[in-house]
């Protein structure tokens, strides 16, 4: 079965900074008994720095491998008016993705990351990523202190619409050293009414405020959701109710599957998160075809990949690579 991991990140600091994970070492600290051993939190930091290390993504190539996956989506977010005091290395982490393609061809779909606060640079960045780089998406992190539908991103849509690109919005609570403010699926209103033919994502919304997310993507047609993020509530024994809720409101075409990598790595791998919906399908929650959808259909449509139909019958190009002559 084909798979396209939809949401995940290259793991190094250059792209998930200490910062951003202080705030995660911040609330499992806060969790720990009274009697914990001193330096628990130096071993928390300790352990994320490690899981976040692998800048080549030879890693995550590997847990692709093993766990079936046959491309993987990486995220880039523009950290730097939300985390001032630190490095602005945009430019650098952008080049540092057009490697990893280059490193690993045909495994990545890399997604340009911008703050719209940057303005006219920003917006030539973002349309020189799209038409030189071949970067496929845009990725906006509300939680940096922006409105996904503010008027200052409608230029970076129209490029989106001009170059297909899809635009994925993170949904939801993140790390507690950035805002959860513009985070609701209806913060995205606005911008997916007044762009219909710009592909949005609610990234994480198949899992977090599923009504609000489900009730927009039921009645937008460019509306979809990823159900990133999903793995605590694994844990919990929830997956198969949040998947039979979807799949009542006759959502499955507008999920797609994604880890999160390496967020949720202290809890797993990626054959670990591919076997969870796996055993769905075994048990009866989604059909093989339904199962097929969440992990590569609704995915390739998106993203201009082939679809397994026409794979299937030899056809080895996308519609944009016979447009544009890019080699399959």
């Amino acid at each position: 079965m084909l798979i396209i991991d939809s949401h995940a990140h290259a793991a190094t600091e250059d792209v998930l900074p200490v910062r951003f994970f202080d705030g995660w070492v911040d609330n499992l600290e806060r969790l720990l008994p009274p009697d914990a051993p001193a330096g628990q939190r130096d071993a928390l930091n300790a352990m994320f720095r490690r899981l976040n290390q692998d800048p080549r993504c030879d890693k995550l190539i590997a847990e692709m491998d093993r766990a079936g996956i046959a491309k993987t989506v990486l995220l880039i977010v523009d950290f730097a008016f939300a985390y001032p005091d630190q490095p602005d290395l945009l430019r650098e982490v952008y080049a540092m993705h057009r490697e990893l393609m280059q490193r690993h061809p045909g495994r990545f779909i890399v997604f340009a990351g911008i703050d719209p606060r940057r303005g006219q640079a920003g917006l030539e960045l973002v349309e020189q990523a799209l038409r030189d780089w071949g970067f496929r998406g845009l990725k906006i992190y509300p939680p940096c202190g922006y409105s996904p539908s503010v008027h200052e991103l409608y230029p970076f849509y129209e490029l989106c619409e001009k170059y297909g690109a899809p635009v994925l919005s993170h949904i939801g609570p993140t790390s507690p050293t950035l805002s959860f403010r513009f985070t609701r699926p209806d913060d995205v209103e606005d911008a997916a009414f007044r762009f219909p033919r710009v592909n949005f994502i609610l990234g994480h919304a198949g899992v977090v405020w599923r009504q609000e997310a489900g009730m927009l993507a039921a009645y937008r047609p460019n509306v979809y959701m990823d159900l990133s993020g999903f793995q605590p509530e694994w844990r919990r024994g929830d997956l198969d109710a949040i998947l039979l809720e979807h799949k009542r409101g006759g959502l499955l075409r507008k999920l797609l599957f994604g880890t999160d990598w390496p967020i949720h790595r202290i809890l797993g791998g990626q054959k670990q998160w591919v076997d969870a919906f796996i055993d769905c399908a075994r048990r009866g929650i989604l059909s093989d075809e339904e199962l097929g959808w969440i992990f590569y259909d609704n995915a390739a449509q998106i993203l201009r990949e082939p679809m397994r139909g026409s794979m299937a019958a030899g056809v080895p190009t996308t519609q944009r690579e016979e447009r544009e002559g890019v080699p399959s």
